[in-house]
């Protein structure tokens, strides 16, 4: 399916998870979240620092939820430099192969406004190219603490109950 067929899907569903069954035991390796912005303000400086964090938090409440998370792929180099996972035709698979990885998680930050914004992520299966589940939820604001807000809620209330069991 293709970036736009995702993140339509996970617009569709607005907020519900779609889900198949997680591999019983499974290593996850979770991308960086990728900005899309359409609001037509000037870019952030903030934006690229913020996106490092709340997907660092991403990282520790997956593993925190049971999820089996493998290092950062930004830092071990396997995400080439310049690569938007969302339009990559499948490439978060051939990365979360090269890193040991059976689920690998993507996602956006989809920014309309400064007010109105959505994170949507997608849980994928390595072998198979399966999204194991989706999740999208609205945040209301264009700070640090509401994209922390909707990362951990999207954690807690729609990808912990699809968590694979720690090896």
């Amino acid at each position: 399916m293709d970036h736009v067929g995702r993140w339509a899907a996970a617009a569709i569903i607005a907020g519900a998870t779609v889900a198949l069954p997680a591999p019983a035991s499974a290593r996850t390796l979770v991308l960086d979240l990728e900005l899309e912005d359409s609001s037509g303000e000037a870019p952030s400086v903030e934006h690229a620092e913020r996106l490092k964090r709340v997907s660092a938090e991403l990282r520790h409440a997956l593993d925190a939820k049971g999820y089996d998370v493998v290092g950062d792929a930004a830092t071990a180099g396997l995400v080439p430099p310049g690569t938007a996972i969302r339009s990559c035709n499948g490439c978060e698979r051939d990365i979360a192969r090269a890193a040991g990885a059976d689920l690998v998680v993507f996602g956006i930050v989809r920014k309309v406004s400064s007010l109105i914004l959505w994170i949507g992520v997608v849980v994928e299966d390595v072998g198979t190219g399966q999204a194991v589940t989706t999740a999208r939820g609205d945040i209301r604001g264009d700070t640090e603490t509401a994209w922390s807000r909707g990362v951990g809620w999207l954690v807690d209330h729609r990808l912990a109950e699809h968590a694979p069991q720690k090896r």
